[in-house]
């Protein structure tokens, strides 16, 4: 083959094959989407799902829905709520004006516009009660009313563990500045534990 029809060859083969070249790479090239995709779209598309899910969560309550736009929704909830902290106001107004029974009022309103209950007399003359009685086998049950006070319940069970007691219940009611704890204990001690000893230390405690 001649010299320049060779080469002439040659080049053309050198093109054919760079464009080519070209067309695979366009066909291969990633969408610009794609390479450029943000970092915190994931991140925002989870926290819509999540608004998304709470939003209907909060229609599911039938309390009102003018309108299934989000903005209509929150203004919906946001008047519920006052119409419900309207009512719970007097409501409370209420309670403090009914007369108990020696004829005084069962509470006042204070300046946060919560009720502040009187101590019942009741509970006043039971301060101080501990009763203390087997349920079982090395198994008590405690039953106590003391005035609230820093520290108390620290002090309460620190005579327990003195006297060999291990607490494996408890539950405790707080009401107008008392406590009443209900307490299951077990003696893992025998020798330690003495029922008299323990109620009189409960009594000079509370």
């Amino acid at each position: 083959m001649p010299r320049r029809q060779r080469e002439a060859t040659e080049a053309a083969i050198d093109l054919v094959e760079a464009a080519l070249g070209d067309w695979c790479n366009e066909v291969r090239e990633v969408p610009v989407e794609a390479k450029y995709k943000s970092k915190n779209l994931e991140a925002e598309r989870r926290r819509r799902t999540k608004l998304n899910g709470k939003l209907l969560e909060l229609r599911s309550l039938r309390w009102r829905c003018s309108q299934m736009s989000k903005e209509s929704t929150l203004m919906d909830a946001i008047s519920y709520i006052k119409e419900l902290e309207q009512k719970k106001a007097e409501l409370q107004m209420e309670l403090a004006q009914i007369p108990d029974e020696d004829g005084g009022k069962q509470g006042s309103l204070s300046s946060t516009g919560m009720t502040t209950m009187t101590v019942p007399l009741e509970v006043v003359q039971l301060q101080g009660k501990v009763e203390l009685s087997p349920i079982g086998v090395n198994k008590y049950h405690l039953g106590i009313i003391f005035k609230n006070k820093e520290g108390a319940f620290v002090k309460l069970l620190e005579s327990l563990s003195k006297v060999g007691a291990e607490v494996t219940a408890v539950s405790s009611v707080a009401f107008s500045g008392f406590s009443e704890t209900v307490l299951c204990i077990e003696v893992k001690d025998e020798e330690r534990f003495s029922m008299a000893q323990l109620k009189q230390q409960l009594l000079s405690m509370v």
